[in-house]
């Protein structure tokens, strides 16, 4: 590729900004709606024949997953390709600087500034970890700093729905995702990575914002890992004493081994960063975007649908589903249940409806909402409990959201849930 070829009859290559074992960035511009761009290309002929498949799976969920989050601190994305034999993504164009160089350059940030980044990040993770998604490779050289200061969350490229059948399909076995200096011990193991694996990250990116060096040094990846896994928690305050008691005890609980013992969300986490940024009252302060599941209902269909056409759309919802078009498929269904709940408000469950619900709880899961999905299970057991005839689905659906809280990192649930 070179500067000028064109991709999509649309975007204009302009110079090249990165470049990695499997792909290249280029910045660019599109002519249709006069703004610059960023396009990240996966060059398939790159990647070794037998990891092609896994590769082109993991691009295209990076899309999906940024697509998925509507926050200002992840970079829009507008497009999604082939170029010949290349995959692409079309994002925002993002200025700035990676953190890895800022901190290289300041070698210490200062806490005021250190607070600042971090609870910009916990901002996005909050988004994150309510749309269902885990970063688990959260490290400086994935964020940058813009010229106003404000952090952008890049490469969901190994982001991985809250699944971990998904993750074991998406991995080489015997691999950990994720960078060795700022893996969760949880992922170091083996184990499946929730929310808390971010946070911990997030606490190797403060330690060393602050210290100028990661908590933990190794002469290899194993290495690393196992200090990950065994090494006591380093203490910023031997690295800079002047780190206030508080953030130093919240950096501590961030690097706590077991997860159970770090911080419940990364919304809390932010609560207390913003106290230490200029005294709580600077200039630089993160961004205040809202997270939130709510959903705006879609118009209902004509009542007719929900007789004897409902056979159709099912059926169509299901193609859109084969074509990993999961999300349509479910607001598809979300529009026909509007009309079938009315028309049987004060009815038992007729099983063509409940054969609906069931079907969209499922296109939850498969788009990787596991929160809503599980929400859409148990709101369907409860209902299905009223008749005798439905005990067995009643019971089947429980069974789907224990395993939705399984996903989504609850360690409590029986591990036979996922057998």
């Amino acid at each position: 590729m070179q500067a000028g070829d064109r991709i999509g009859d649309r975007y204009e290559l302009t110079y090249p900004v990165g470049r990695g074992g499997m792909g290249q960035v280029w910045a660019g511009f599109d002519d249709r709606l006069d703004r610059p761009v960023a396009i990240k290309f996966l060059r398939q002929l790159e990647v070794p024949e037998d990891e092609r498949e896994t590769a082109v799976k993991r691009f295209r969920r990076e899309a999906r997953a940024t697509a998925r989050l509507d926050h200002p601190g992840v970079p829009a994305v507008h497009d999604l390709g082939v170029h010949g034999e290349d995959l692409y993504i079309v994002m925002q164009l993002v200025r700035g600087i990676v953190l890895a160089d800022h901190i290289a350059e300041q070698e210490q940030l200062s806490v005021s500034e250190a607070a600042s980044v971090a609870a910009q990040i916990c901002s996005v993770l909050a988004a994150a970890h309510a749309a269902s998604l885990v970063h688990r490779d959260l490290k400086p050289q994935n964020l940058m700093v813009t010229p106003s200061g404000a952090v952008k969350v890049l490469d969901f490229g190994v982001a991985a729905l809250l699944d971990p059948a998904g993750a074991s399909r998406l991995t080489a076995p015997g691999r950990a995702l994720g960078t060795p200096a700022y893996i969760a011990p949880e992922q170091a193991a083996g184990r499946p990575a929730g929310p808390g694996a971010d946070l911990y990250a997030l606490g190797c990116v403060l330690f060393e914002m602050l210290a100028g060096q990661p908590p933990y040094q190794a002469a290899n990846a194993l290495d690393m890992m196992q200090r990950h896994l065994r090494s006591p928690v380093p203490i910023i305050s031997g690295y800079r004493p002047d780190v206030p008691d508080d953030l130093a005890h919240l950096l501590y609980c961030l690097l706590a081994k077991d997860p159970s013992e770090r911080p419940t969300s990364a919304s809390e986490v932010q609560q207390i960063l913003t106290s230490f940024i200029d005294g709580g009252s600077g200039s630089v302060r993160p961004p205040t975007g809202t997270v939130s599941n709510t959903r705006v209902p879609a118009a209902p269909l004509p009542r007719q649908s929900a007789g004897h056409e409902t056979t159709e759309l099912r059926a169509w919802a299901r193609e859109l589903a084969e074509d990993e078009r999961y999300t349509q498929a479910a607001e598809l269904l979300e529009r026909v249940l509007v009309t079938a709940d009315q028309a049987h408000e004060h009815e038992s469950l007729p099983a063509e409806v409940a054969a609906l619900r069931v079907d969209l709880a499922n296109l939850y899961m498969l788009a990787g909402d596991f929160r809503r999905a599980g929400e859409a299970f148990e709101e369907l057991a409860e209902v299905l409990d009223r008749s005798a005839d439905s005990r067995e689905l009643a019971d089947d659906c429980r069974q789907q959201a224990a395993a939705c809280r399984f996903a989504m990192g609850d360690t409590t649930v029986p591990a036979r849930l996922g057998d």
